[in-house]
């Protein structure tokens, strides 16, 4: 997989746990900086696949950088921008959804909700209704858990599982799905990117983020996602 660089400007200590969820491992590569000058030279040069900017900050608002980020040429153009603003100014800063900004959260929210709108933001591979059998192993610390359970829905990228014990998000585990007309599962590790939020879904569960496959894994659940995202157009 590609490697997807990510930014962070001035984010705030009680989020710095994303470096340890779905952030820290491959094929993510983080850079963190405090200071306004070497952000502007950063946008105007390199190209990132993900923005997190704590605006307004260090003599910096989003009028300074939309500019900056969103020109048509800009290696930026095409990024996905998350602005942390303070909570009061959440309400000031919904206009900015309409100008090239994906999404606002509070500096003051807790890194899980963070990590919950980086999940829906980069998980944009077409997804299928599928309702296959899972096997899970899941370390925490020093003891493993071993789960059956069934996933709502399946991409090549990730897929939501149906689970009522929740591990946290961050959490590694060992998969084995088990699709209909192979003789082996599709096995590989994958990492806990979300929880389902209570009431707002109709599932309860979580959702993880494929790291690795196994043999030829990958190419048998591309061609089952695409078997099934065709079958339903038809």
């Amino acid at each position: 997989m590609d490697e997807q660089k990510v930014l962070l400007f001035r984010l705030p200590q009680e989020m710095i746990a994303i470096h340890l969820g779905i952030l820290s491992r491959p094929p993510f590569s983080v850079e963190a900086m405090m200071d306004a000058g070497e952000l502007l030279h950063r946008l105007e040069s390199t190209a990132y696949r993900l923005l997190i900017l704590k605006l307004p900050g260090d003599g910096l608002s989003p009028k300074d950088v939309l500019p900056v980020i969103r020109g048509a040429k800009a290696p930026c153009a095409h990024s996905i921008l998350i602005l942390l603003p303070p909570v009061g100014l959440l309400q000031e800063y919904r206009p900015y959804l309409e100008k090239g900004v994906n999404a606002l959260i509070s500096d003051s929210a807790a890194s899980e909700d963070l990590e919950t709108e980086i999940a829906r933001q980069i998980q944009v591979a077409p997804r299928a209704d599928a309702r296959i059998m899972v096997r899970l192993k899941v370390k925490i610390l020093d003891q493993t858990s071993s789960h059956l359970c069934q996933s709502g829905n399946l991409s090549v990228s990730g897929m939501f599982l149906v689970l009522a014990h929740k591990p946290p998000v961050g959490s590694p585990l060992s998969f084995e799905l088990m699709l209909p007309g192979l003789r082996l599962p599709v096995a590989g590790e994958a990492r806990v990117v979300r929880h389902a939020s209570d009431g707002r879904e109709k599932l309860d569960g979580i959702g993880v983020m494929f790291t690795a496959f196994k043999a030829d894994g990958r190419t048998a659940l591309t061609l089952y996602v695409a078997s099934q995202l065709t079958a339903v157009k038809k």
